[in-house]
Parts: structure tokens; sequence; C-alpha cells
């Protein structure tokens, strides 16, 4: 497990009798830009929400930085950033006071806290909105403060839930940029998205999840090998569904 940032080990997990993850295995190396995708229904959730410790696996077992996600999630949490599906800011609260508090999760000095609050306004573009309620962001400038709020403690892995869903091409593209600038500057990044076209731009190495199994897995380039795009795969993989 040296070789990575992420291991997960023969995951199963079952609600009643929806069985969401069935015995999957993967891992994630350091500084890899990895991809989840697959239909409504996969267990994409499910996986996510394993990793954020949200939701606990019937069996199997997961390591984040080395550490045992069941018994050192204490210790993950420090180099681990979450950026759920759900919008969950502090609408009350302005976009400093946002990444302030949070800081606080992590015990970060207040000093400390207030310069890398500053330095992360500066990276999305949103210094000019520093001190403006979130009440008062659009739908993507709230996602890029999400992005920025998970940075906070300087995070080793940052796991994204599909960030860029319902924005505006604009948007996403800005998302994309800082995305790809984060990645290049070392931090690995474990997303999930239902964008073919973002999958294909960002991901190198990826999973496709279909009801609960891995149907594919690696390098993005090796699985569109024989296939058009990656729209087309995953088009096949809905029809079969059915």
């Amino acid at each position: 497990m040296e070789d990575y940032i992420l291991t997960v080990k023969n995951l199963t997990k079952t609600f009643d009798d929806f069985k969401a993850l069935n015995n999957i295995s993967f891992n994630i190396k350091y500084g890899d830009f990895f991809g989840l995708i697959g239909p409504n229904g996969a267990g994409k959730s499910t996986l996510l929400r394993i990793l954020y410790d949200i939701v606990i696996p019937d069996s199997g077992s997961v390591y984040i930085n080395g550490f045992n996600l069941k018994r050192d999630y204490k210790k993950i949490k420090y180099g681990l950033g979450i950026v759920p599906q759900d919008d969950n800011l502090d609408e009350d609260l302005s976009v400093f006071e946002n990444l302030l508090i949070y800081s606080m999760y992590f015990g970060i000095p207040k000093k400390e806290s207030m310069k890398r609050s500053d330095e992360l306004l500066i990276f999305f573009n949103l210094t000019d909105k520093k001190y403006s309620k979130v009440a008062d962001l659009s739908g993507g400038l709230r996602r890029r403060l999400m992005i920025a709020r998970a940075l906070i403690n300087d995070p080793s892995l940052i796991i994204l839930d599909e960030p860029t869903t319902g924005l505006d091409p604009e948007y996403r593209q800005n998302i994309w940029n800082k995305l790809t600038v984060l990645n290049k500057n070392g931090v690995t990044i474990l997303m999930s998205t239902h964008y073919m076209d973002e999958a294909e731009r960002l991901f190198r190495n990826m999973i496709i999840l279909n009801r609960g199994n891995i149907v594919l897995s690696g390098c993005i380039n090796d699985i569109t090998l024989n296939k058009k795009s990656l729209e087309e795969i995953f088009l096949d993989i809905a029809k079969n569904n059915k």
C-alpha cells in the first residue's frame, strides 16, 4: 500500500435486500486524478459516503494515507478534503467566515487560518466576495467556495461528488481549470461525475460501477481503446440494465 493514497479491499454494503456494493477493490496512486462514473443506483454515492465515514460497510477495508478508515478516521481527516454533492455551506455567514469556521474543525490556529483563507479566495477568484453572505452567491460561486473550504486543511486527497452538476459551461470550465492546477500541484483527486466530456477531459484512471460491481477499471485511454467514447460505453451499460 506504500504506493497508494487510497486502497479499497473487498468492500460490500447491503441495504435491506439491495446490494449497493458487491465486494469491490481498487487502488489510487499518489498524485492521480481518479474518476468514478456509473448510472443511477450503481453504488457511487454509497462508496463515497463510506470514504466520508458516514456509512459503515458490511465488510471489507479502506486505507487512506496508510491509515485504516475503521480505526483511524481522526488521523485520516487531517489529510482529507471532502466536497459533497449537496450544498452544506452556512448561508448566514460570509464567504470568509465559512472558511474560518470550517478550519476550526482541524484545529488550525486563527492566524494561519486567515492566511490560508485569503490564499484560497485568491486562487478561486472569490476575493471580491470575501464579505458577501453565502445566500447571495450564484450556484457556481458556491461550488467554488465548497472546494476552497475542502482545501483549508491542505489535504493530500480531495474527494468530490459531482462538483459541477447543474452549472453552466463557463463555471464548469472554471472548476475544471482549478482542479487541474491542484492536481498538478500534487493534490490527489477522486471525483465522481455523470458528464462523460468531463471524465474524458480530467481523469487519468477510473472505475465504472454498475449495480454495485466494478465493470471496467484502469487508464481511461485503455478503457476507451476499443470504443468511440465513454458516452458509448455508458449507454451500453444503461441499455443492458433495462
